[in-house]
């Protein structure tokens, strides 16, 4: 190859245009053959028979200095690279800077050589050709704002500024950021981040450094001095009590009130500056391990809506800041008011503010609304709303359904039309190539175990005993992935969904019904498409081999909870199961009995390998013709529950570890962190004093400490103390977190995942594609498919599937709150006052919680709304002594003004002045616990935990009672329907009012 061929700057330039475009351009003529060819008429130049010319003078380019973002100094420099190595040959000794490059341009070296015969049009185009610089695609030099801090008019802000969504990526990557979720607390001043890369929460203080940010929203936090924050928390305090103190005084009317309740005060100041050192010392020990603020809001919390009343003032805003007042063509803003006393006031403008609010008021503070924020400007206080919809009056058993709904960002509208566009036509039968692709288990005997009332019907088992001694297990899980297909328009439904959402009588699928009741779900007597998980196992039920793969079955029977139950005790089906196919109920019966024999080794051999169980209290009510509750039962967990408990948990383990196995950084898989470490402490000290015997090393230690526990009540008792230790399980991305962080606590095991209800879940859904790609890859030998997603998407949908998931516990927890609340409604307008029995969790200073067993209701009772003299506390026995008034019982009617007063206030987020007993009403018993000063703990330990619960102490002459852990007290509960929702209160009973009807 020739030095022409070398270099860069050989090629001829394109040719001006002529004035008579028929004429060849003017060149010189060479004679040189080229190709072979040395026809006249054909001149082409040879390249390769070019001789070098002497180098030709360049003049110096003066280099500019220009500034660019890093990416275009990456570029410059590369580009720099690029051209030195056109230039420089590496073969030849290093030539001086000044030196002039060689150019091989044969029209320059023409042009040089016969300067008379060259003409000028040949030498603009036979001139030496600059190389041309390299093009920029530079990020603009303009500062990013975000949408929300723009501020044309140059008003007052009230926050800081969010950043750009690029230098919060980076900052998460260098760790300088920490991304979490917001967690709001009942006290607007104090919020919380839950960082996965940070071991302890992070602590917001103030509106702030809160910058925006809502329950829920995923944010980017910096960290802050720990201790300057702590100072200006303590300081707000230090305010908040003082203006408290204020108020109290103020509202003090008559001297022999004010006496009484100063002295009280007085008394108990006393005995404060007593421990005043004492105290400050605890809260030292009470300061956050990281404080910071946040700077970005990554993501919002998906579909957030609030419900709430629309007000045509704010309340405590003086009337010369009202901005209604004389607006004859009504109102230009209002006010919503959410229910959910952590969200701010919207502000409401144009078409939102109903027209006739000055008219009706009254009505619209009586009435719920749905509403959503718009916008929060960083110049505005508070955020900007828009109403959604209308709900109904407030005390309506389906409005307040619907606002529980609505609280808890659940879609509940029709599916769209472009999303039922996906669904399959009906009659559907499996197609022809799917036989051929999928394994056939037809004949195999397929059965499903659900309650009675399921219609979605996502599992089914069958069990055979093999020849060698082994048995085959198989769960197969309704194969959703086949009709739901990714990106389409019902997927995107699906996923916004995020799951389906059991309330007391109905459900809100996830997915059309033609789907989750019909063709995906496992109904017997028909085909079903099927992703089933199939074991071959040993007689302790563990796995010696796993299958994986798509399959076909017909399941032969529907089995409620309570059918497989009396076949596990003994019995025989009963006769309205209907049966199909070939198969008879001994059969049915016998594959159940061997079911359960495993399951109850597989259990044992769980727990014994650290697994822990604790469950609370669920209710479930019988409804009459108009869906209002007659009755209400605790759920109960039975040996048929637990069967299918073990086989769906070991399929979810199986699955974790094939697809973290495929897939390192995007399996979506599920952990368990660890309990919170100061409120398990103190959990293991209360234990301690009193003189059981806990070890909180491990799930399983902790679970068999709670097995030696032989009395109910006590085991109530520490098991609500101890959940309230735990941490909620979250869905997260594989390639996210460290492998050391994906432990399951509760189960012990290193990888877990949910794969076996994909007609409910759609983190389900993404386990199954990622399988189903996992697999398929075992099977090419050549070609692997890629991970049907990124680890970046797979972090998205894992955020969007915990808010989901979290929105409909807590929905269906509030609807069971709901209906509670109107059965007791009920029973007191039929029989009367309703009384029954609580057990005392823990007392404090001024407060004392309570647990009612027969309806699984906590609740912390303030002494100060309470018609006593004055109390006494003994934090080194944990103990109250309250001294009653006698004669006055507690109920809503007597001490509604103060205890509504207090808790049901009118408060926002941006008030100063808040109540000091608010951080009382945010803080868990636990965390009280550990700032107390406990007696030191009992050597002997106790065998009989009944002999923990303390004798009833009465003194009917000083009207004395001793409240201590574990009492048992008589408590009334009465319902306010008045407010949204409905608020269940629980006042002890004075033992020396002379009520009467009380249960004894």
């Amino acid at each position: 190859m020739s030095k022409a061929d070398e270099s860069d700057n050989w090629r001829r330039r394109p040719v001006a245009p002529q004035a008579n475009l028929d004429e060849p351009p003017k060149q010189r003529r060479h004679n040189w053959s080229r190709h072979g060819n040395t026809s006249k008429t054909e001149r082409r130049i040879n390249m390769d028979d070019l001789v070098p010319p002497p180098p030709r003078p360049r003049r110096t380019k003066v280099k500019k200095i220009i500034t660019f973002d890093d990416d275009a100094a990456s570029h410059i420099e590369t580009s720099t690279k690029a051209d030195r190595s056109v230039t420089e040959n590496p073969d030849k000794p290093h030539k001086a800077a000044q030196e002039p490059k060689e150019a091989w341009n044969h029209f320059a070296r023409d042009h040089d050589t016969d300067k008379e015969s060259s003409s000028d049009e040949e030498w603009v185009i036979s001139s030496q050709i600059e190389p041309k610089k390299p093009k920029f695609k530079t990020r603009s030099m303009a500062a990013y704002v975000h949408p929300w801090d723009r501020n044309s008019y140059n008003k007052r802000t009230f926050f800081q500024p969010f950043i750009n969504p690029l230098d919060v990526e980076f900052g998460l990557e260098g760790g300088t950021l920490y991304q979490g979720i917001m967690r709001l607390t009942k006290n607007p001043a104090d919020a919380y981040v839950k960082s996965d890369d940070l071991d302890f929460d992070i602590y917001i203080g103030g509106f702030n450094d809160r910058n925006r940010a809502l329950d829920g929203d995923l944010v980017a936090v910096q960290l802050k001095d720990v201790d300057e924050v702590w100072e200006l928390r303590k300081e707000r305090q230090r305010r908040r009590k003082e203006t408290h103190l204020q108020r109290q005084k103020e509202k003090l009317g008559e001297e022999e009130q004010e006496q009484t309740q100063v002295s009280a005060k007085i008394e108990n100041e006393e005995e404060g500056n007593q421990d005043e050192e004492t105290e400050e010392g605890d809260e030292e020990d009470h300061k956050p391990a990281y404080c910071g603020h946040v700077i970005s809001i990554i993501e919002k919390a998906p579909n957030a809506n609030y419900t709430g009343t629309i007000l045509l003032e704010k309340p405590g805003v003086p009337d010369s800041f009202k901005s209604n007042d004389n607006k004859q063509n009504g109102p230009s803003i209002a006010w919503f008011k959410p229910t959910d006393r952590r969200i701010p006031f919207l502000i409401l403008r144009g078409k939102d503010v109903p027209r006739d609010l000055i008219d009706n008021a009254e009505y619209y503070k009586s009435h719920i609304f749905s509403a959503s924020i718009v916008r929060w400007q960083i110049s505005d206080k508070h955020p900007a709303g828009k109403i959604e919809k209308k709900i109904g009056p407030i005390g309506d058993l389906y409005t307040e359904r619907q606002a529980i709904i609505a609280n808890n960002c659940i879609i509940d509208h029709d599916f769209i039309p472009v999303a039922l566009n996906c669904l399959p036509d009906t009659p559907w039968t499996i197609p022809q190539k799917e036989y051929k692709i999928r394994r056939d288990l037809r004949k195999e005997r397929v059965f499903s175990i659900d309650p009675p009332t399921a219609k979605d019907l996502d599992d089914a088992l069958h069990i055979k005993k093999l020849d060698d001694g082994f048995f085959e297990v198989g769960v197969h899980i309704a194969d959703v992935t086949y009709f739901l297909k990714r990106n389409t328009p019902l997927d995107s439904e699906a996923r916004a969904r995020g799951t389906s959402t059991y309330l007391v009588d109905s459900v809100i699928p996830m997915l059309p019904r033609l789907l989750c009741e019909e063709l995906c779900s496992l109904n017997p007597g028909v085909e079903r498409l099927a992703f089933s998980v199939i074991w071959k196992m040993d007689n302790y039920g563990k796995p010696v081999e796993t299958w994986f793969g798509k399959t076909i079955i017909k399941s032969c029977a529907k089995l409620a909870y309570d059918d497989a139950q009396r076949v596990i005790e003994g019995d025989a089906l009963p006769v309205d199961v209907n049966i199909y196919g070939s198969h008879n109920d001994y059969s049915i019966s016998n594959d159940i009995l061997m079911l359960y024999e495993l399951s109850v080794r597989m259990r044992q051999a769980r727990y014994d390998g650290g697994s822990l169980s604790m469950n609370s209290v669920k209710l479930q009510f019988a409804l009459d013709d108009k869906g209002d509750p007659i009755s209400f039962s605790q759920f109960e967990a039975k040996d048929a529950n637990r069967l299918i408990e073990e086989f769906m948990l070991l399929a979810n383990i199986s699955v974790a570890h094939k697809i973290a196995s495929a897939f390192p950084d995007e399996a979506l898989l599920r952990r368990h962190e660890d309990p919170l470490s100061k409120r398990l402490n103190a959990f293991i000290k209360v234990t301690e004093v009193l003189g059981l015997d806990f070890d909180s090393h491990s799930a399983g230690s902790l679970q068999s400490s709670f097995n030696k526990v032989n009395n109910q009540d006590v085991k109530d008792v520490l098991l609500i103390l101890a959940i309230r230790t735990m941490q909620r399980a979250k869905y997260f991305c594989s390639g996210s977190l460290d492998i050391s962080k994906y432990h399951h606590y509760a189960l012990n095991e290193d990888f877990y995942t949910h794969f076996t209800s994909p007609i409910r879940r759609y983190a389900d859904v993404i386990v199954h594609r990622l399988l189903e790609t996992a697999i398929s890859n075992e099977n090419r030998s050549n070609r692997v498919s890629p991970c049907p997603y990124n680890k970046k998407m797979v972090q998205k949908i894992a955020f969007e599937c915990n808010t989901k998931k979290d929105g409909a516990k807590n929905a269906q927890d509030n609807d069971i709150m709901i209906y509670l609340s109107r059965y007791l409604t009920m029973m007191e307008e039929l029989n009367g006052p309703v009384y029954t029995k609580a057990d005392v969790i823990v007392v404090s200073k001024e407060t004392y919680e309570v647990y009612i067993p027969e309806y699984g209701l906590e609740k912390r009772i303030h002494l100060q709304d309470l018609p006593v003299s004055r109390f006494d506390f003994d934090k080194t026995k944990l103990s109250l002594t309250i001294f009653w008034k006698r004669g006055v019982p507690v109920t809503m009617h007597n001490e509604e003004k103060v205890y509504t007063e207090r808790v049901r206030k009118d408060k926002y987020s941006d008030d100063d002045d808040e109540d000091d007993s608010e951080d009382d009403e945010n803080e868990e018993a636990l965390d009280i616990l550990a700032r107390l000063t406990l007696k030191e703990p009992v050597h002997n330990k106790i065998v009989d935990a009944g002999e923990l619960i303390p004798p009833v102490i009465l003194d009917d002459e000083t009207c004395m009672q001793t409240v201590s852990m574990f009492s048992q007290i008589d408590v009334r509960l009465q319902i306010n329907n008045l407010v949204s929702p409905p608020i269940i209160n629980i006042y002890p009973v004075n033992p020396f009012s002379g009520e009467e009807g009380r249960n004894d």
